[in-house]
């Protein structure tokens, strides 16, 4: 009978033990505030670079330097190592070549312009007071710097690029998150990244000519004085009465393909249940939405366009505000999407790809990559 009481006792002790540590929350609570959240995380394309150089002013204030034999070089760019409380180190920089073929694991801090060697490789951030240029196929983290940045061929990045000038990705560069200037991004063939944000955002052969301002600025003039379009009384020319109808006072539905005949000029709403497609030189004033999107050459989209497939900006074409795909979206060559006087978004589910002499003014980011071809 005692082995019994003993094995029940020992049963009941058990299943308290599961709900111990929930009474004793329960009462006496340690956890009963919201968690913090910065959302600073989702308003600031640039983040990153903000947060990273902020800690790492705290961290030289409250590391300790440490001697090193890199301190003693005569020709070491390295003049002070410092480490912080839980045992990281930072390497303190006075410019110049630094880097090669040995794998570093050490934060870097530079107050002078750097250049990192061909092929080097390293683990933790990267905060440049100047310039940054590397050599081919270098293996970053993360960098930052308050001049420009130039990653050379075929780098490769696991995490972010921050800079307060302008930034340029070299062939074959690949950069696995997100790529932020505060004055433009330069894409060269083969480069790619998740996500872009920068005043402006080009590939190579896009010169910054008067006339592709004008023809941004002036677009977005169109929009800023043209009046309401008065309500259609009919089907507009373009579109077919058998396959169509009206959503609202300014909105037609086409259910099924489109395609608009050369120099079309649409003036309302567009929802297209099929693929819409069109020949050069046609206009859209209003916002368009489609199953999937090919315009011709030297069209002009004024508000926006979306689509649940892939879309393909022709020759020479302008958006003036969001493009949006859940699939693919290419942007031939000169196409322009944005003005300086109002930043554009390129959003795609897939790829974005970019032909020669594209200029984006704002942000362009996708689910895979956007890659300059």
């Amino acid at each position: 009978m005692a082995g019994y009481f003993s094995l029940l006792l020992l049963f009941f002790l058990l299943l308290s033990l599961n709900f111990y540590f929930a009474f004793w929350e329960w009462r006496w609570p340690k956890d009963d505030g919201p968690l913090p959240v910065d959302v600073e995380y989702v308003r600031v394309e640039n983040y990153f670079g903000i947060s990273f150089r902020a800690k790492m002013k705290e961290w030289l204030q409250t590391a300790r330097p440490i001697p090193h034999p890199d301190t003693r070089a005569g020709e070491s760019p390295v003049r002070a190592i410092l480490e912080k409380p839980n045992g990281e180190r930072i390497l303190l920089l006075s410019g110049g070549r630094f880097g090669g073929r040995e794998e570093r694991d050490e934060l870097v801090y530079s107050d002078g312009d750097l250049y990192l060697s061909d092929r080097a490789i390293f683990h933790r951030e990267i905060y440049c007071l100047g310039n940054l240029q590397t050599g081919g196929h270098a293996q970053l983290q993360a960098v930052a710097a308050d001049g420009e940045i130039l990653l050379g061929a075929a780098n490769e990045v696991a995490r972010w690029v921050d800079a307060q000038k302008k930034i340029l990705l070299s062939r074959g560069t690949v950069v696995h998150s997100r790529v932020c200037s505060a004055e433009a991004i330069e894409l060269e063939p083969e480069a790619s990244a998740q996500l872009l944000y920068a005043p402006v955002v080009f590939t190579t052969g896009y010169r910054p000519m008067p006339d592709s301002a004008h023809d941004g600025e002036q677009e977005k003039g169109l929009l800023a004085v043209q009046a309401p379009p008065a309500t259609p009384e009919k089907v507009p020319a373009y579109l077919d009465p058998a396959r169509c109808s009206r959503l609202g006072a300014n909105t037609w539905l086409v259910r099924g393909d489109l395609e608009l005949p050369a120099g079309s000029r649409v003036e309302s709403s567009l929802v297209v249940k099929g693929y819409l497609r069109t020949g050069p030189g046609c206009r859209f004033t209003e916002p368009v939405k489609a199953a999937r999107v090919k315009l011709g050459p030297r069209n002009r989209v004024c508000r926006s366009m979306a689509s649940g497939g892939s879309i393909e900006i022709g020759e020479s074409g302008f958006v003036g505000e969001i493009l949006s795909a859940d699939a693919n979206i290419l942007l031939c060559a000169g196409v322009r999407v944005g003005a300086s006087s109002a930043l554009a978004v390129v959003s795609a589910g897939g790829e974005v790809r970019m032909e020669r002499n594209v200029a984006v003014c704002g942000k362009v980011t996708a689910g895979r990559a956007v890659l300059a071809v």
